[in-house]
């Protein structure tokens, strides 16, 4: 049986307050636990009597329940803002307009542990019942308990238990569900009194290694200061890039920042906000900070070639510099990579303060995306010859979005590209997931690189 967290380290959030606590209540006994997810890809189930359910995503948060003296963990997915998806149109009046469900999910366990960082883990028992707000009721994963019982690793005792169990649920929860809305979010108002009253965030693995990492730090001096410097001026501070994507190397990566103004910056203040952002870029990871400054105006609706206000990288602190009059003045104009980077941002980027993603940026079109992808690949038969892991990856991620509309990472570019290519090309694949995984400088046949880029070429051009 599989052990799992309750701060669902396993389902690849880049970064979320996780609170754990104990509640001794009338109302509730046992451990209780809140993700609030603070970005994140949005993913969806389907169900017959509600349709299309909402699971993940920026804003959403998920209240988990242990109750004691039972074997379950009670999971109420919660839509974001209160607000529930106006596609649920059969969606019934919740008990709390606050807290508004979007799917229950109840795992069956065999019992709960604590980790080294006394983070409360179960112990998945394979079933379990899912059911929704509208009326939806399903028992899952009953051929895995079966399977397990079959196989020895349950003994009669225990999937016997499982089942009891089950039926509990269902009499207790799924008989009227409207009750079980309203206890669920008398308990999240519980929790969310304590967090008000200052109930810290639980520090497991994820949270220390991120908050002692550079990439926090210095987002997190970059957003303050921002605010100084722009004042009314910001309207919100966006990562994208790597750092969202799951793939972040500090010592390939760069960070990937988005700056949208409501109105253009005077020269005086890009003088203040570059030597900010110079600053900060001493402190950064390798690789450094990478960002543009861009006005609400031309994000929605989407503008393209997208005019920049300002835009910094690495490879312009000398130019800075040396004239930072020159600088302030010259470094504008239109950026085909901004498509790029904004689909990135509706996708899965993270607002790191200001207004949501969603509120700011507009569709990006296909057109407008694929012609700003492909300028990174354009020159690609003899661009590999000198820079073969970011062609090879760049490449694969270019296909599948051709091919299957998929926005991916150089990582999930080059993981899609292992299932989807022939088997030829799969060594010089892995050779350059490996050096961009682990940064060291992978050994790639000319030959072979240049017969690679060629196929895709052709492959891309041909959709």
């Amino acid at each position: 049986m599989k052990h799992k967290r309750l701060n669902r380290d396993g389902w690849g959030f880049s970064y979320y307050p996780y609170y754990q606590m104990r509640i001794d209540d009338e109302l509730f006994h046992g451990t209780a636990c809140l993700i609030k997810m603070t970005d994140g890809e949005e993913n969806y189930w389907e169900t017959p009597k509600a349709g299309r359910i909402q699971v993940t995503g920026a804003g959403m948060s998920w209240l988990e329940l242990v109750p004691d003296d039972t074997n379950r963990v009670i999971t109420i997915m919660y839509f974001p803002d209160g607000k529930h998806d106006a596609e649920r149109h059969n969606y019934p009046i919740p008990a709390d307009k606050r807290y508004q469900p979007s799917i229950y999910y109840v795992d069956i366990t065999e019992g709960i542990e604590y980790d080294e960082y006394g983070i409360a883990t179960y112990i998945d028992k394979y079933l379990d019942v899912i059911f929704t707000p509208e009326g939806d009721v399903k028992i899952d994963d009953r051929d895995e308990l079966d399977a397990a019982y079959a196989s020895g690793e349950l003994t009669q005792e225990q999937y016997d238990a499982a089942l009891q169990e089950c039926d509990g649920i269902l009499k207790e929860y799924c008989e009227d569900i409207s009750k079980t809305d309203a206890w669920c979010a008398k308990v999240r108002a519980m929790l969310e009194e304590r967090i008000a009253a200052g109930e810290p965030i639980k520090p497991c693995k994820e949270v220390l290694e991120l908050h002692n990492s550079k990439l926090y730090k210095v987002t997190t001096k970059f957003v303050e200061q921002s605010q100084e410097i722009l004042k009314d001026n910001l309207v919100g501070i966006y990562l994208h890039g790597s750092a969202v994507m799951g793939c972040f190397n500090p010592d390939k990566s760069d960070i990937d920042l988005i700056v949208v103004v409501n109105s253009p910056m005077p020269d005086d203040v890009k003088r203040k906000f570059m030597d900010m952002v110079v600053a900060l870029n001493a402190e950064a990871p390798t690789k450094g900070i990478e960002m543009s400054i861009v006005t609400k105006a031309v994000c929605n609706p989407f503008v393209y070639p997208t005019p920049f206000e300002l835009h910094f990288s690495a490879m312009h602190i000398g130019w800075y510099k040396d004239n930072p009059e020159d600088y302030v003045k010259k470094m504008n104009g239109a950026d085909a990579d901004l498509a790029a980077h904004f689909t990135i941002i509706k996708k899965r980027g993270k607002c790191l303060c200001g207004e949501r993603i969603d509120d700011v940026f507009g569709e990006v079109s296909k057109a407008d995306y694929m012609d700003s992808i492909w300028n990174d690949i354009a020159e690609a038969e003899d661009d590999i010859i000198d820079n073969p892991m970011y062609i090879i990856l760049n490449l694969a991620r270019v296909l599948a979005y051709k091919r299957e509309s998929f926005v991916l990472s150089k990582k999930d570019g080059g993981e899609w590209a292992l299932k989807n290519l022939p088997r030829e090309y799969h060594a010089l694949i892995q050779e350059a997931m490996e050096e961009y995984a682990k940064g060291k400088t992978g050994t790639y046949n000319e030959e072979e690189s240049k017969k690679y880029a060629t196929y895709m070429m052709r492959e891309i051009s041909a959709e």
